[in-house]
């Protein structure tokens, strides 16, 4: 293996990673978001979906209080790991 395969397989696996904790915190957030929000029906439907949901939250909450509220900074970082592991892909599998 070269050097360039260890450094983007390193950079997949540490985003990779760092997306799973990051996802599960998001989770529950939304979850905890959706029940005080709208209540226990709506934290059930989020618990069941949590792509639509996380993405329907993220553009209330961002309506309501500004895109730079913390919630939606972590799903904008959320979403940046998986371009940053699709890049340690990239560089990883490049052949030269």
């Amino acid at each position: 293996m070269s050097a360039r395969e260890y450094f983007g397989g390193g950079i997949m696996a540490l985003a990779g990673i760092a997306a799973t904790v990051l996802g599960l915190i998001i989770h529950v957030w939304t979850i905890v978001i959706a029940f005080f929000v709208s209540g226990l029906l709506a934290a059930v439907i989020t618990l069941i979906f949590p792509f639509l949901s996380q993405v329907y939250w993220f553009f209330r909450v961002g309506s309501n209080l500004g895109f730079d509220t913390n919630y939606c900074v972590a799903i904008m970082a959320y979403v940046g790991l998986f371009g940053i592991g699709f890049l340690g892909a990239m560089i990883a599998s490049s052949r030269n």
